[in-house]
């Protein structure tokens, strides 16, 4: 009892201490008082207003690994409170400072500072290919997985070499990152960098869902959807089993992705108001809802349909048709055609 009494008045006296440095002006002290307040540890209470103060004031001063934090604080928009009486104060993104910071760090050379530049100028869809290639590099040459995909991703687009690529993506690979494998299944299974493989394609298609990637799942979900519903040749009863299984797993990768990916939501739209021996289109509405929540034109396009054809009335004839011109605005052909078709009655 009295070992934990003293150890933690010496926590506590070493928590006084560095606050002491920090507020003289330690570079190392702020940055350690704005980790201590962004992970919270004995003691203190995690605080992201008070994390961004200490990280900014780090940062302006010199700290390489405090830039990065400071970056993804000011893009969360937390406001930096030297106080932390109250609960974190949180706004919308702070566009400027986060780039500042994020820049800041790559200058001085930290990694994971490039990687979150690229993904900034990215986010907020910045025309600055230069900077994002440059960025990109420097955090792949310091060996980070994701910076090696992306740049393997560009250099594909630039019409690479195939051995160049794959030697790009050897690390990422390694260590079963979700991306890599999903970019390696979409190259074999186009055959355009490389050979088509169905096999090669499908394997790194299950490995990268399996990482949790979002698109994968939604992808591998889909095509056991579709390959549930193809013919076989074996026996009655191993070919329901083999249903089931296709139709679970399918189902729960669209239902994880359908969070985040909207045509997977549309799929699953598509499964009950199509494709399922017992059509549910109750549970059709809501999945193409939620498609159309995330923005994708397939569900404007299935939700209205719908409606058109009198399945559902869930909304308006005349909001059926504002959908579908939303849908064809988007590109979706299927709209288009039957905007078309009703212009020429």
């Amino acid at each position: 009892m009295w070992r934990k009494f003293l150890d933690k008045r010496k926590r506590a006296s070493g928590r006084r201490k560095r606050a002491e440095q920090a507020g003289k002006g330690s570079v190392d002290a702020m940055f350690s008082m704005g980790q201590a307040c962004l992970a919270g540890e004995e003691g203190v209470a995690p605080h992201a207003g008070h994390a961004a103060w200490w990280m900014e004031r780090a940062a302006r001063a010199g700290h390489q690994l405090a830039c990065v934090h400071a970056a993804r604080l000011a893009w969360d928009g937390f406001l930096p409170d030297e106080q932390a009486l109250g609960q974190p104060v949180r706004q919308a993104p702070r566009k400027d400072d986060a780039l500042m910071f994020a820049r800041l760090g790559h200058q001085r050379g930290d990694p994971d500072a490039s990687l979150f530049l690229v993904w900034l100028l990215d986010a907020i869809r910045m025309k600055a290919d230069p900077e994002r290639l440059e960025a990109l590099q420097a955090a792949a040459e310091k060996g980070l997985p994701l910076a090696l995909a992306g740049l393997a991703d560009v250099e594909a687009r630039a019409g690479a070499s195939a051995e160049r690529v794959m030697d790009l993506l050897s690390i990422p690979l390694e260590k079963n990152l979700g991306i890599a494998h999903y970019m390696v299944s979409t190259w074999y299974g186009q055959g355009a960098l490389l050979g088509q493989d169905e096999k090669k394609a499908r394997h790194h298609l299950e490995i990268a869902a399996d990482t949790g990637y979002v698109p994968a799942m939604a992808l591998l979900g889909e095509c056991l959807m579709v390959e549930n519903h193809r013919p076989s040749d074996g026996g009655a009863d191993d070919e329901g089993k083999e249903r089931l299984r296709r139709l679970t797993r399918g189902e729960s990768l669209l239902r994880k992705a359908a969070a985040s990916n909207g045509r997977a939501a549309c799929v699953l739209g598509d499964y009950w108001s199509t494709i399922a021996e017992i059509p549910d289109i109750r549970q059709a509405v809501q999945w193409y809802e939620k498609a159309v929540s995330l923005g994708f034109p397939g569900a404007f396009f299935m939700s209205a349909r719908i409606v058109l054809e009198g399945r559902s009335d869930h909304m308006t004839q005349q909001e059926a048709w504002t959908r579908m011109e939303q849908a064809a605005g988007a590109g979706h052909a299927g709209a288009k055609a039957v905007l078309s078709k009703k212009l020429s009655c």
